[in-house]
């Protein structure tokens, strides 16, 4: 006879936390960021853990007599053994000090029952993949279970406790000489304009073709290294290699052409040898896929900030990541909102490459808006901070703005709009510094 086996569950670490609810009004705030209704095994649990919220919710007390009154007068009171079994979760809860530890343990007993399920849908899917491929399969399989991975956060503030965080990175930017936790640009006039790029945030660039939108991402997650900040790249675009040859020209300052037909001139190759050493030992990580699925990045994302603590993730570029959708503005919208949750979830700030409009070449003066974003209304309504590049000598070769470009901020929920002017080094791809070149 074969063994019944019960899934892993705590009787008295699920009652300890129902109880010590019932004798506290502040340890709902206490357990809120650790459990969930759905970590309870027990479906009475469940149902009183869910009735203890909604009376927090309106404001009520949720003690042992009002939590009996409540489920006698919606009729569910058998639902949970009577009101005897109520109050003797109360009775037999002497203390709440230790009720975060208790849920806890119901945290880590819901989370082993999820395993066992998704182990079971691993099994089941091996042998019916339904059309999918074991690929495709696997990255589903890995952001479920890196899914269950759950970082307890205060979700809930008084206005005092808002205030108080508020002023504490104020201070300790202070402290830091005015520097924040943010990601370093390497512009000075678009640090001191967006103060960095901020932990959690959705960045888009936008530009035509030609711009140097590639350029532009390549030379940012370079100079974050440089800073010490690890970082994540997805070249949907081009190959790891040339991505690599990329950075290697903004190193050594070498002509990027050059690293195609590698005629160096002898001087030069001091210089290759250097920056092949600078970029080798930056702490990037590439995925390099064509149109890679917005599940893979997300995927992929989670196991770097995981195992390589990366703080920035670089996507090249929007339009080429594959996402649910019949319309093409449906897919860039799932893939837009997916870039947006990795950002808060992950709590590094998302840089990505857009697509701009031809459209915008009909008009006399052809520098890019915001709503001139291909695919453009999710983008709009998702991504906090929007910038544009628009290189002038490009459409107008008299233009006295030649190797200038104009990087147009449209959109910055942290402050200012407007734009400023950096240098544009062609031969190596470079956008750097006005006063460092002038």
């Amino acid at each position: 006879m074969s063994e019944i086996r019960v899934p892993p569950h705590s009787l008295d670490a699920e009652q300890a936390v129902l109880g010590g609810l019932m004798l506290s009004e502040t340890a709902l705030d206490r357990v809120a960021s650790v459990i969930v209704e759905e970590d309870f095994y027990r479906k009475d649990h469940r149902l009183i853990f869910r009735s203890i919220s909604e009376l927090d919710a309106r404001g009520q007390p949720y003690d042992a007599v009002t939590l009996g009154e409540w489920f006698e007068a919606k009729g569910l009171v058998q639902l949970v053994g009577g009101t005897s079994y109520i109050i003797q979760l109360a009775n037999n809860t002497p203390s709440v000090a230790n009720i975060v530890a208790h849920a806890r343990i119901v945290r880590d007993k819901s989370t082993l029952r999820k395993m066992i399920d998704a182990g079971t849908g691993i099994v089941g899917d091996g042998f019916q993949p339904n059309g999918r491929s074991a690929q495709e399969i696997l990255d589903e399989t890995i952001v479920r279970l890196m899914a269950m991975q759950r970082i307890e956060a205060q979700a809930e503030y008084t206005a005092k406790q808002a205030a108080k965080k508020a002023y504490e990175h104020l201070t300790a930017a202070h402290s830091n000489g005015g520097a924040l936790n943010t990601i370093p640009t390497g512009l000075a006039d678009l640090d001191k304009l967006l103060g960095g790029f901020h932990p959690g945030d959705l960045i888009v660039i936008g530009a035509r073709a030609a711009m140097g939108k590639t350029a532009m991402l390549t030379g940012l997650a370079l100079h974050a290294t440089h800073k010490g900040k690890p970082v994540g790249l997805i070249s949907g675009e081009q190959p790891a290699e040339q991505m690599a040859a990329r950075m290697m020209a903004l190193a050594g300052n070498v002509d990027a052409t050059k690293f195609r037909t590698g005629q160096f001139e002898e001087w030069e190759w001091p210089r290759v040898t250097q920056a092949f050493t600078t970029v080798a030992a930056a702490p990037m990580w590439i995925l390099d896929r064509s149109s890679p699925s917005i599940t893979e990045v997300q995927r992929v994302a989670r196991r770097w900030k995981q195992q390589h603590k990366i703080e920035a993730l670089y996507v090249d570029y929007l339009q080429r990541l594959d996402a649910p959708g019949e319309r093409r503005w449906e897919s860039v919208g799932v893939a837009v909102r997916g870039l947006k949750n990795l950002a808060r979830d992950l709590n590094i700030p998302v840089i990505v490459l857009a697509q701009v409009s031809r459209q915008v070449e009909t008009r006399k003066v052809p520098e890019p808006r915001m709503g001139d974003l291909s695919d453009s209304s999710e983008i709009e309504k998702e991504a906090d901070q929007v910038l544009m590049l628009y290189r002038e000598e490009y459409y107008d070769p008299t233009s006295d703005k030649k190797g200038i470009a104009k990087i147009i901020i449209e959109k910055n929920r942290h402050g200012q709009t407007g734009f400023i002017e950096v240098a544009w080094i062609g031969n190596t791809m470079r956008f750097a510094n006005l006063a460092d070149v002038a």
